[in-house]
């Protein structure tokens, strides 16, 4: 049985720039960030260790700017249950629904308060697609408010011509 969680709208903000202004959750599906998983385990009980929430199975995330896959996910929360950080893990891949860029990696971790990406090299590079180029390397971090890219490890990138 599939699960639909709304209530992390925060999300939203994790993988690409936020408005100028602050953006509230919204009833409407435009402007709401939902996550479907086959499973969920919850804890927002401090007495029972970091507040976390992990997304089993076929894990969607579904933003206004982004889509997001991933075989499991688990999103950290701080004491006022706002979000920290999260962690795709298996087969993940981040569409910008603008079409601008693809993103390809075995793990990626959002860390709100540097408000970067990182895609991790478990056993094959992550890599980058954009019209013009694809970038593969052992690491890639994005910073996505700064439309920022660097490399660590092994990096390569292919240039394609434009039509």
């Amino acid at each position: 049985m599939k699960r639909y969680f709304p209530f992390l709208w925060i999300i939203a903000t994790c993988l690409q720039a936020q408005d100028s202004a602050p953006t509230a959750p919204a009833a409407t599906t435009t402007n709401s960030t939902t996550i479907e998983s086959d499973s969920l385990d919850l804890n927002l009980g401090s007495k029972q260790g970091k507040k976390q929430g992990i997304f089993r199975g076929n894990v969607k995330v579904d933003e206004p700017r982004f889509t997001m896959k991933a075989k499991e996910m688990t999103v950290f929360f701080a004491d006022n249950d706002a979000v920290e950080s999260l962690e795709a893990r298996e087969d993940v891949v981040i569409k910008r629904k603008d079409g601008s860029s693809e993103t390809l990696s075995e793990k990626a971790l959002y860390d709100m308060t540097d408000k970067k990406l990182t895609l991790l090299k478990v056993a094959k590079q992550p890599k980058v697609i954009s019209k013009d180029k694809t970038v593969f390397a052992d690491k890639i971090i994005l910073y996505p408010e700064e439309d920022k890219m660097t490399t660590e490890g092994a990096s390569r990138v292919m240039l394609q011509k434009a039509p």
